[in-house]
């Protein structure tokens, strides 16, 4: 699938004939599975990258209004509120000296009048944004300032492990006098928790490690600035949906994997060398090898009343990840589920008809029952629907999740009695 991040890359190449190109190899891949941010969380959308493109043109990317050069027009259009809101902004907004002089402060306020109104203030705000946006040298010269101020991360950080970046980071913080977490510091921006969804904690907090010097990017390009930061971010988060993040970026990829480790997302990040050998190596087959390497102590993530829950340590046919195993008195039954330990909680259409066909091609198509009935079903959710597989002693049965629709294969060996 593809997200807003892809597009933000594409349309900021050069040319229409590029951007053309880019659009169509994209809608080669992904069909019209797009995944978005909307109403405090990702969701998934049925749009090919054509459509979204087309719907989205015109969008200025590298651009945060200024609401004060809105004004003469909502005041014309609505003039009480226009009139009340010009009321507001034109109050007296003071800045003490001592503020001022300080050097963060006056790139975040360029250009402040001695006497500033609230307006100038958004104004000089709105400004400072634009700046962070689009000058590379501003964003450059304001995360210098940053480091400045001694809030930095050690020299050797370029060789921690991902699990040891944000426990270190929350130490730096701590000899600073700042006694919070480091998760605390970013939720400091957001004020209120209600103001706050995971789109936007996860790319305030790649901003900050790249702010504070943990594998910054070093912008190559003119155009590169605060923008491009903000796009790899946003890669980095909707690929926290995904079982895979595939990409050749090594700033990105730190950042992203101590995001992920410290947030609990299994996103797995792959190079487009590993790529395909590490997903062959996902779809080993063998059902009775696969049983005996992975339901083992080791892999027991939890004990119920009636049954033991294992988490795979690889997925079987590149799909299931768990086996929850109940042991009655006639009969061994297991159960392969997917469940994901990442942001995601949906899968596509599409997606469900692969995972039926992976299973169906492994086992054989049964010789009984209406099989494209009941495959359609499955695939739409519909858990009186089943595809079985009867042997000797052994059913395999293959259904809807009645929780979440998404398929999970069950099979049922029952114990020969003496």
């Amino acid at each position: 699938m593809y997200s807003p991040a892809h597009f933000e890359d594409a349309m900021r190449s050069q040319g229409d004939e590029r951007l053309a190109q880019d659009i169509h190899t994209l809608e080669s891949l992904v069909d019209n599975h797009l995944i978005a941010y909307n109403k405090k969380t990702a969701q998934p959308f049925l749009a090919t990258p054509t459509e979204y493109y087309l719907d989205n043109m015109n969008r200025n990317l590298d651009e945060v209004p200024d609401i004060t050069e809105m004004l003469p027009t909502i005041s014309q259009d609505i003039p009480a509120v226009g009139g009340l809101l010009n009321s507001f902004l034109n109050i007296p907004f003071p800045i003490p000296d001592t503020a001022r002089s300080n050097e963060l402060v006056s790139m975040i306020l360029p250009d402040l009048p001695t006497s500033p109104t609230l307006s100038d203030v958004i104004h000089s705000a709105t400004l400072y944004m634009n700046k962070m946006l689009n000058d590379k040298d501003y964003y450059k010269s304001f995360r210098t300032a940053v480091r400045a101020s001694g809030f930095k991360v050690d020299l050797n950080a370029g060789n921690w492990e991902a699990n040891e970046v944000v426990p270190n980071i929350t130490a730096r913080m701590k000899s600073l006098g700042i006694d919070k977490s480091f998760e605390d510091f970013v939720m400091m921006g957001f004020g209120d928790k209600k103001n706050v969804d995971d789109f936007k904690f996860f790319m305030a907090a790649y901003s900050i490690l790249d702010m504070i010097g943990y594998k910054s990017d070093k912008l190559p390009k003119s155009s590169n600035a605060m923008n491009s930061l903000n796009t790899d971010a946003q890669h980095a988060y909707y690929a926290a949906f995904c079982d895979y993040f595939i990409t050749q970026d090594t700033h990105l990829t730190s950042k992203a994997l101590a995001l992920y480790e410290e947030f609990g997302i299994s996103t797995r990040i792959l190079t487009l060398q590993n790529a395909i050998k590490v997903l062959d190596e996902e779809r080993k087959d063998d059902l009775v090898s696969f049983i005996r390497e992975q339901l083992i102590e080791e892999n027991i993530e939890r004990r119920e009343e009636r049954s033991i829950v294992y988490k795979f340590t690889q997925r079987y046919l590149g799909i299931f990840t768990h086996c929850i195993r109940y042991d009655e008195d006639d009969a061994l039954v297991l159960e392969f589920k997917l469940a994901f330990d990442n942001y995601s909680y949906f899968i596509f259409y599409d997606e469900a008809a692969i995972m039926v066909d992976a299973v169906v091609d492994y086992f054989g198509r049964p010789s009984t029952g209406d099989y494209e009935n009941a495959r359609e079903r499955i695939v739409t959710g519909d858990t009186s629907a089943s595809i079985n597989w009867q042997g000797d002693g052994i059913l395999l049965t293959l259904r809807a999740d009645p929780e979440r629709h998404r398929p999970e294969l069950f099979i049922t060996v029952w114990y020969i009695q003496p």
